[in-house]
């Protein structure tokens, strides 16, 4: 067999152009051409909205008369309120909101739905206020949701995978 016939071990394809990535001077990396433009657009977004946050959390705090070196504590209580709840009675209150848009009812149609499936519009209330999800609640909101038990539980008690 001929030299130039064998495949080779190395090869180049030549019809990918990947374009360097800077952060203040230093590299960091390489990525596609098609890639590269969004990639750090979302970056320099995100920057500004980092010292938005920053700025909008220490003016808070100066105008409250607290210290404004506890900044960086009030952007975590900030982001960890607006992250969307893994687990627990907040998750579960989600997944009814997004189930009532999911059927597309109002408020009023939404409680008498629930009800038909033996969750009061008190312990549907109770959800939403934070309360613990009881046992006794597992199957109406398993029926409501559309979900297994078993993931049901999951959401409620917190599991490594939800």
């Amino acid at each position: 067999m001929s030299l130039r016939n064998e495949p080779l071990s190395w090869q180049l394809e030549s019809n990918v152009a990947y374009v360097p990535i800077y952060h203040k001077g230093n590299l960091v990396g390489f990525f596609k051409q098609e890639y590269a433009s969004g990639i750090i657009k979302f970056l320099n977004e995100d920057e500004i909205l980092k010292k938005a946050l920053k700025k909008a959390c220490t003016d808070l705090l100066i105008k409250t008369g607290n210290d404004p070196s506890k900044v960086n504590y009030l952007i975590q209580k900030y982001i960890q309120i607006s992250e969307r709840p893994k687990y627990g009675t907040r998750a579960i209150a989600l997944l009814l909101n997004e189930r009532q848009k999911e059927l597309d009812l109002s408020n009023q149609e939404f409680i008498k739905f629930c009800d038909t499936f033996k969750l009061s519009p008190t312990e549907l209330n109770n959800i939403y206020a934070g309360e613990t999800v009881d046992d006794s609640l597992l199957m109406p909101l398993v029926r409501i949701l559309g979900i297994t038990k078993e993931r049901l539980l999951e959401v409620r008690d917190g599991s490594e995978d939800v």
